[in-house]
């Protein structure tokens, strides 16, 4: 332990003869584009499991299917940043950025044994609000005083919503047809942390190139919100209209037709434990959990920074 101090303020040492820290700025901001991208966790998870959900059921049913469910890529793209230094090279970094995205699809099934047919319509919309609070060092190389080392390091703060809309139809004969539109809405934020490392160069007095590499480690869970469904009987003549507050939920279950586990993201108003809890058609439930949105990334980031 007392070598590597030792070998640490050496090389301390060393990086304060041959280089110095940034001078002469007192505040920046940088307009970068960030190559982040998401596609992975528990709705794109969700999402090809119920394309699968469908064509094994056409499989069962010897029915006709059209149509599928997209998934969803998101990320954030354009980024802002306030850099403001402090002493010796260390600055604080104030940074921001937005990103939307939306998925849908429809299904259309025709049974091939009964005689019914499905609808089925959903769509997916989630929103993010990445805010980043931490410090950063800079270097200027020894070679040429217009290129700059700098790393950065801290937390990650994600504002997030989740929107779904689903709208059901299942027509049995010419004229019976049940019908079920739900409307949820969710909202969550992840605290995580984010490590950043690059290169500047001054093209000019008060302008500069930064081109860095990123790393983000975030997750966000926990998801509340509100929800309202609207479910129509034909066969009881009922009209039934349910809202109030929902938490997300993660799990795997098996429908009556085959021994084949599907994921499933479902709003529920408290955790689900009886089989009654759940869809009609379903026969077994497991590995339920809080539903989860993976907001870990990589990326490469090219921007311009202005200096003051």
């Amino acid at each position: 332990m007392r070598k590597l101090r030792i070998n640490l303020i050496l090389w301390l040492a060393v990086l304060s003869v041959v280089t110095s820290p940034l001078a002469g700025e007192k505040i920046s901001f940088k307009i970068s584009y960030n190559t982040a991208s998401i596609n992975k966790g528990d709705l794109n998870t969700w999402i090809d499991s119920y394309n699968t959900f469908w064509n094994d059921w056409k499989a069962y049913s010897n029915g006709q299917l059209e149509g599928q469910f997209n998934t969803l890529k998101y990320g954030p793209k354009y980024e802002v940043e306030l850099r403001i230094p402090l002493f010796a090279g260390i600055a604080f970094n104030l940074s921001g950025s937005h990103y939307s995205q939306t998925g849908e699809g429809t299904v259309s099934f025709v049974h091939g044994i009964l005689f019914q047919t499905e609808n089925n319509f959903r769509r997916n919309e989630i929103r993010g609000i990445p805010i980043k609070i931490g410090l950063s060092y800079s270097l200027a190389l020894p070679f040429s005083e217009k290129f700059y080392l700098f790393a950065g390091v801290g937390r990650h703060i994600t504002f997030f919503k989740y929107k779904f809309i689903g709208d059901y139809e299942l027509i049995i004969g010419e004229s019976k047809s049940y019908s079920l539109k739900r409307d949820y809405t969710y909202n969550s934020e992840a605290l995580g942390f984010y490590a950043t490392f690059g290169v500047e160069y001054d093209l000019i007095k008060h302008i500069a190139i930064v081109v860095e590499a990123e790393k983000v480690w975030s997750k966000a869970d926990g998801f509340k919100g509100s929800y309202h469904s609207d479910f129509f009987d034909p066969f009881e003549n009922s009209h039934t209209v349910e809202e109030g507050k929902a938490s997300l939920y993660f799990y795997e279950y098996k429908p009556y037709w085959n021994d084949t586990y599907y994921y499933s993201l479902e709003g529920y108003k408290i955790k689900p434990k009886d089989p009654e809890d759940y869809p009609i058609g379903i026969e077994d439930i497991k590995n339920i959990r809080q539903g989860e949105f993976d907001l870990n990334t990589f990326s490469f980031k090219i921007g311009i920074r202005f200096k003051f």
